[in-house]
């Protein structure tokens, strides 16, 4: 019953709730800011009950086992995060700068159903644990750096040029967004340095992936970025404020892409095609394939 919870009753929740935002900013103040918060509930429960029912059980297989669960978690941590601040900042128009990632994490999961799931010995590894929930973390507080940019700038202009504020369209303070940058800025490149090296031990452990791997050299490179994005920020005082870091946070967010789409979709052995997992399995299963892959 679980597993029947498909991604499309999850995806069509959320898209529901992105419309109600939508027709706030048209409409005003209607429908109601509870509204779409309600059908954000629905999506994030069938969310949960369809992660569960993929799962088939935490303890036994870990917490995260694939990619395609890899982008669900991500989309469900964002989820809940909407709805948190639903409640905590009632009638803001966070759900239009949310929810188009929820979304897009969960076409991701979609199209990453093809990808094999990890090795059910690795998945249950401490380090790779490590290395999958903090990158994860990091990931998240990195698209909430992108959408409190993007808030802020908006917000900036609109104070700038003294427009009125519409009823269905309300932003939280500079004052929080500029925080909320600030925080981002810093807690993703600490989460993203845990998450290295987790992955740089558990690469000297196994020995799985070569050191030319593009998600490994790439994801080097995003770190250097971070690390002097937050050096730079906390020596230059003035970087500290205004539109400098929510530029910095959404160049991120675009560093962040690149690395993701390397992991899914480039040329690395951090993602196998479920076909070509089942060629190479078929292909050992039979001793003539057996030898022409040892040759």
């Amino acid at each position: 019953m679980l597993s029947g919870i498909t991604l499309f009753i999850v995806a069509a929740s959320y898209l529901i709730a992105l419309g109600l935002e939508i027709a706030r900013l048209i409409l005003g103040n209607r429908p109601p800011a509870i509204v779409p918060v309600i059908f954000a509930i629905v999506g994030l429960a069938a969310h949960t009950l369809n992660l569960i029912g993929e799962q088939h059980g935490l303890i036994e297989s870990g917490p995260i086992t694939s990619w395609h669960q890899w982008c669900l978690m991500a989309a469900w941590v964002l989820a809940s995060l909407y709805l948190i601040a639903g409640f905590a900042q009632p009638g803001t128009s966070l759900g239009l700068f949310l929810l188009p990632l929820v979304l897009l994490l969960v076409g991701v999961a979609y199209v990453m159903d093809r990808v094999a799931p990890f090795e059910a010995e690795a998945s249950t590894e401490t380090w790779l644990a490590i290395h999958a929930s903090a990158l994860l973390a990091g990931t998240v507080v990195v698209m909430l750096g992108f959408v409190s940019g993007i808030m802020y700038l908006i917000q900036s202009y609109r104070l700038k040029h003294k427009m009125l504020s519409s009823e269905g369209f309300k932003l939280p303070s500079l004052e929080w967004l500029e925080t909320t940058n600030r925080r981002a800025l810093i807690v993703s490149t600490c989460l993203i340095a845990c998450g290295m090296l987790a992955g740089i031990l558990l690469k000297v452990d196994r020995n799985s992936f070569p050191w030319t791997d593009p998600v490994i050299w790439s994801s080097a490179i995003l770190f250097l970025w971070l690390l002097a994005e937050m050096i730079f920020e906390v020596v230059y005082r003035p970087a500290r404020r205004g539109q400098k870091v929510a530029y910095l946070t959404m160049a991120n967010f675009v560093f962040l892409m690149l690395v993701l789409g390397l992991v899914l979709f480039g040329p690395s052995k951090h993602a196998r095609n479920l076909e070509n997992t089942a060629q190479v399995t078929s292909a050992v299963d039979s001793p003539a394939g057996a030898r022409s892959i040892i040759q």
